[in-house]
């Protein structure tokens, strides 16, 4: 685009060939257009399709979240119950187990969080 503006600068400053300029420099614009356009509906495609596949991916971890909820809930209702005692412990053991560098929003791994105290002095 710069070589084509360079064209066109320089032959309307001698005014010689300006509309054969300003027709070259029209194609070129279009041709550029036309790609962009091209690339743009490109975007706005994957756009969609990464779009319905979050949608897809958080549909279906919210429902296997409500399946641990409702395992949860069960083993906190019989968690006094001492038929069961040792396997609901270990059940909830599980369910509240991380792992190495994963936690849920707002959860500081230990070694951060003394950092950021160290930090703040």
């Amino acid at each position: 685009l710069g070589r084509v503006w360079e064209a066109v600068v320089s032959t309307q400053s001698t005014g010689a060939g300006a509309p054969a300029a300003a027709a070259v420099s029209n194609v070129k614009r279009s041709g550029s257009n036309t790609n962009s356009n091209a690339e743009v509906k490109r975007l706005q495609g994957e756009l969609q399709d990464l779009t319905l596949t979050v949608e897809g991916i958080e549909k279906e971890r919210d429902f296997y979240f409500g399946k641990l909820r409702n395992i949860e809930e069960l083993c906190q209702d019989k968690e006094g119950d001492e038929t069961h005692a040792e396997f609901i412990a270990q059940v909830l053991e599980i369910l509240y187990a991380t792992e190495e560098g994963f936690g849920g929003p707002g959860d500081e791994i230990e070694g951060e969080e003394e950092e950021e105290e160290q930090e703040e002095y």
